[in-house]
């Protein structure tokens, strides 16, 4: 997804976030109004999870694409519990707090670790490459493997303990 959409997604969640915090420590019916600010937020994050950044999935292949959407599906039916749980327990008191604990703790495990572990499990065979991400070891010589301090820095050589920071060679030139 475009840097764009990611920040006001986050922004969004966090407006959502927050609006449920302050609107649980309201004591008048104003915290309906936090509740209604912080569920319009939601379903805009939810759109944007489940329309615009799908589709930016599907273009990177099929199995992307369907680990994105299950672990989207998952995230997003999830959090369309946390409304409930919030208007069951700080928004009505319906439910008694220790019943709230067991609502949000289970919520709570299910969206982090289990979501956890099905991304890891849906990213098993997707090679970071495909995704934009370059993962080195640590013990590779960052000249070789393109972006590097000495590239940025104009230096001639690495100080790389393998090669005893000799300048590396230069390429061949074609005869004219």
């Amino acid at each position: 997804m475009p840097w764009p959409t990611i920040l006001y997604t986050i922004l969004l969640n966090e407006i959502m976030i927050v609006t449920g915090l302050v609107g649980a420590l309201v004591q008048s019916s104003y915290k309906w109004g936090y509740f209604a600010f912080g569920c319009a937020a939601f379903l805009w994050v939810a759109f944007t999870v489940t329309v615009s950044a799908r589709k930016y999935a599907t273009s990177l292949g099929g199995d992307i694409s369907r680990t994105y959407t299950i672990c989207g599906v998952w995230t997003i039916a999830l959090w369309f519990l946390y409304p409930i749980a919030w208007g069951l327990s700080e928004g009505g008191n319906v439910i008694a707090p220790d019943s709230e604990a067991v609502f949000y703790g289970i919520l709570d495990i299910m969206a982090k670790p289990v979501f956890g572990a099905l991304l890891l499990w849906g990213h098993r065979n997707i090679e970071p490459a495909r995704l934009g991400v370059h993962i080195r070891s640590y013990e590779e010589d960052p000249a070789k493997v393109g972006g590097t301090h000495a590239a940025h820095h104009g230096e001639k050589g690495s100080q790389n303990a393998n090669d005893g920071g000799a300048a590396a060679p230069a390429p061949p030139t074609a005869a004219v």
